[in-house]
């Protein structure tokens, strides 16, 4: 499917127009992310929100990190309906977001622990008037 094609795609302009990174850093990000997936895995099981990390069963088309990456980076890339996003991905819009769900906070957690998550989360619209006031001009002349 489309991983498959972009794993194939070696000019760099259009893995950053697909993902918003080259592939070095794609290929770089990967194992941060795997990381991250595990730890939050461990988490869950140590909370008991599930028995045990999946090992076995059918695995899908995001059978692989580099695949669960690529399909994050995308959708927050090109930022389709979930519909459009499992056409690409071959499985139903309801599937997407499901994936979505779980793999945001994964790319969160590798972001941070590399430190190249914003410091600052809005959460209110005063939090945003706050930010823009140090800024006197938005328009370039």
């Amino acid at each position: 499917m489309i991983y498959d094609k972009f794993s194939k795609i070696t000019d760099d302009r259009i893995v950053a127009s697909l993902i918003g990174m080259p592939k070095a850093k794609f290929t770089a990000l990967v194992k941060v992310f795997e990381s991250a997936a595990q730890a939050i895995d461990r988490e869950r099981v140590e909370k008991g929100e599930i028995k045990h990390v999946k090992q076995g069963g059918p695995k899908g088309y995001l059978d692989s990190y580099e695949k669960k990456l690529f399909f994050v980076l995308y959708y927050l890339k090109t930022y389709p309906t979930f519909d459009v996003l499992g056409f690409h991905f071959g499985f139903s819009g309801g599937h997407a977001h499901a994936h979505i769900d779980r793999l945001l906070p994964v790319l969160v957690r590798a972001l941070t622990s590399l430190n190249v998550m914003p410091e600052r989360t809005l959460t209110t619209p005063e939090e945003f008037s706050q930010l823009i006031d140090q800024y006197t001009a938005f328009l370039w002349p």
